[in-house]
């Protein structure tokens, strides 16, 4: 597979990892998710567990999976019936800061990060900067302008944009994601959020050993 259909790939995984944890499932993402062949081989054990566990529940689809679905995320990402405080709520700062509160130095450092982008705040976006889908988002952003550094055939920007992506999973979503998975297998009641959260991690883990690979090839093509 050549860079630019690698890079392409890996946009279409962030914005679909960013999508699902950005609020409730919806029958046009369900249907989507049904139509996936999630069969295919997979080397990593970790993502190969969440595809299998995944395929299976898609498969026992019935006319009340979104409803169950919508019940599951309240409850696990937003807390709906559990005790204070938890859940696992897909905040950088809540995992990050001793007292487990939203709005700490994660958050502003995550802004500072998109501000260097060029990256405002939507008036659609309502959730604090440091929510999961918003730094999947990003790294989907990082992705997309790499592409465009390699596209104009600028080396050192395609260098500068996978250490960005680098730093970037290292300090923050790496930092936080494994441990929020695990709170999400914790809690929910359905295994669908169980599922994607193996899926993320795994596939986070396996970004980190990608990321150095294609910094060598390129820096050793420039």
């Amino acid at each position: 597979m050549d860079l630019e259909q690698l890079l392409a790939n890996r946009c279409s995984m962030y914005t679909f990892l960013a999508r699902i944890y950005r609020s409730e499932v919806d029958a046009e993402l369900l249907s989507q998710m049904r139509g996936m062949d999630l069969s295919a081989p997979v080397d990593d054990p970790e993502i190969r567990e969440g595809y299998q566990r995944l395929e299976s529940y898609l498969e026992r689809c019935d006319a009340s999976t979104l409803t169950d679905l919508a019940v599951d995320y309240a409850r696990v990402f937003l807390g709906a019936g559990l005790r204070e405080k938890e859940g696992a709520h897909p905040y950088e700062s809540v995992y990050t800061s001793p007292e487990r509160l939203v709005m700490q130095e994660a958050r502003d450092k995550v802004l500072e990060l998109y501000r260097e982008e060029g990256l405002g705040r939507s008036e659609t976006v309502v959730e604090p900067e440091d929510h999961l889908s918003l730094e999947l988002e990003f790294m989907n952003h990082l992705c997309r302008q790499t592409r465009h550094a390699l596209g104009a055939g600028d080396g050192p920007g395609v260098l500068k944009y996978l250490h960005k992506q680098q730093e970037f999973l290292r300090e923050h979503l790496l930092s936080w994601v494994p441990a929020f998975a695990d709170d999400v297998q914790r809690f929910a009641c359905e295994d669908f959020y169980p599922a994607v959260a193996k899926i993320t991690t795994g596939y986070l883990r396996l970004e980190q050993e990608l990321i150095a690979d294609l910094i060598d090839a390129v820096a050793a093509s420039c």
